[in-house]
């Protein structure tokens, strides 16, 4: 046949069939394929699949990337434990090498100080010996001293009576003052030992002042030997603990060196995984395509028997679609010719979005004049037929400025209310929504599962018929009918 519609005359000349058996054969062929929207739901099913495995094949790709990252800082942490156990082991060292000298200075360094303070002491005692002894001697030659003014006194009060004996007592005064004179001589050489013991008391005394300041310094040096004794013993604690953080090194690299052996197999294992989910991924995108392909199929058989002499199943559907696309193209030419809109605005593609909107909900410059044109050619067409669950345009990208009032809910909070229930301003630009939008045929019957929100799909039937105003093709009218 030269054409893809079905003639009535011509299928009695040929195949011998009258009218009414082709009719009701063709109806049969009708009613069969509208049992072909299963795929579509089947397609659905397989695409959720699909991207499900993709998903998860994502994940696990990230989950072995975690891995082999955890493997490097694993790795990282036991090059760097080994480091520090190697320092820690360093300074153990030291500390013991350190401490060991510093035990054997203040060893040393202590028993001088207690011989110094001990040779301090002892000299003090002598000093105060020969204080004593100082005392003592001054106390005699003042004695001395004293005697010899006694001796002096003799003298003069012998010369006196020599000179009254005259010639008489001439050899007794010689005798007294020899006598006077050498007691003179050691009241005078008593009195210079006087001085010098004096000046040898003041110096013992010094020395003894120092001394006693030595010996004060000597017990307060004994007492730090015994503060750093102390501090040494603090130090040993310390040297302790490095020993401790040696062994608690050693004790983190063991399970450290199992932890990258099992996260180096639980890699493996998930490179594995992954490498077969990759393998799988070209059959489940295979499947995917021989399915939308079944589904594309059925909806040209759906499109022949629809455009064949005989009247289908859907022949109500699509002359409603039609006629509701005329009718939209009047108004929208008229609207231009009228001045209400511009011929570019009426084609603006700058879809602003709506601010809080969720789902995300646009504006165009056309936006204002659809809600004022298109309800009252979209609203009575959902009484046409028990079926019809909506009837809207939209342009060539699947927007949908103006929607059925029951789909334009005021937004809410709950954007899985909204999906389902402020339908209108939004784009729907997955394939059904686009061919709608963007085919350029007399008309176009789709299957396909509609998202309501909240995991929540409709099988659908779309039938839809292209918008063209002033020659330009504008987008299509869609009428959405449950199956």
């Amino acid at each position: 046949m030269s054409t893809p519609a079905l003639r009535l005359a011509d299928a009695h000349s040929t195949n011998g069939l009258d009218a009414n058996k082709a009719e009701a054969f063709i109806q049969g062929i009708s009613d069969r394929i509208d049992q072909l929207g299963e795929i579509v739901d089947i397609a659905g099913d397989v695409n959720d699949v699909v991207r499900g495995v993709f998903s998860k094949a994502a994940r696990i790709h990230d989950v072995a990337v975690a891995a082999e990252q955890m493997i490097r800082s694993n790795q990282s942490i036991a090059a760097c434990a080994e480091r520090a156990q190697g320092s820690a082991v360093a300074v153990k060292e030291g500390l013991a090498s350190a401490t060991g000298a510093i035990r054997e200075g203040l060893a040393s360094a202590h028993e001088n100080v207690a011989t110094l303070s001990e040779a301090a002491t002892q000299f003090s005692a002598i000093l105060q010996e020969a204080t004593a002894t100082v005392q003592r001697v001054s106390e005699s030659s003042a004695a001395i001293n004293s005697v010899a003014r006694e001796i002096q006194l003799i003298a003069i009060n012998a010369g006196v009576e020599a000179a009254r004996s005259g010639a008489a007592g001439r050899g007794f005064a010689v005798i007294a003052n020899a006598v006077k004179d050498l007691a003179e001589q050691t009241r005078a050489a008593t009195a210079e030992n006087a001085r010098q013991l004096a000046a040898l008391a003041e110096t013992i005394e010094k020395l003894c002042r120092q001394s006693q300041d030595s010996e004060a310094k000597a017990r307060a040096a004994t007492a730090d030997n015994a503060s750093v004794a102390q501090r040494l013993a603090a130090f040993d604690e310390f040297g302790q603990s490095v020993h401790r953080l040696v062994a608690d090194i050693e004790g983190i690299s063991t399970p450290v060196a199992e932890n990258i052996r099992v996260c180096g197999a639980v890699t493996d294992h998930l490179d594995t995984l992954v490498d077969e989910l990759d393998e799988s991924r070209s059959s489940y995108r295979e499947a995917a395509q021989r399915i939308d392909s079944l589904v594309r199929t059925s909806q040209e058989l759906v499109a022949f028997i629809a455009g064949s002499a005989v009247q289908a199943k859907d022949g109500k559907l699509i002359r409603a679609a039609q006629e509701a696309a005329a009718e939209i193209s009047r108004l929208l030419e008229k609207a231009v010719d009228e001045g209400a809109i511009g011929l570019h605005d009426l084609f603006d593609e700058d879809y602003r979005p709506v601010p809080g909107s969720d789902p995300q909900q646009h504006l165009t410059r056309f936006t204002t004049l659809t809600d004022r044109l298109l309800p009252p050619v979209q609203e009575p067409l959902l009484s046409l037929d028990p079926r019809i669950v909506f009837c809207a345009a939209v342009d060539r990208n699947g927007y949908l400025p103006t929607h059925n009032r029951m789909y334009s809910k005021p937004l809410s909070p709950d954007p899985v209310w909204n999906a389902a229930n402020c339908r209108n301003r939004r784009i729907f630009d997955d394939r059904t929504g686009l061919s709608a939008g963007r085919n350029t045929q007399r008309f176009l019957v789709q299957t396909y599962r509609r998202d309501m929100g909240g995991g929540q799909f409709a099988l659908m039937k779309d039938v839809s018929a292209p918008i063209r105003v002033k020659g330009r093709h504008w987008g299509g009218f869609r009428i959405g009918v449950k199956v």
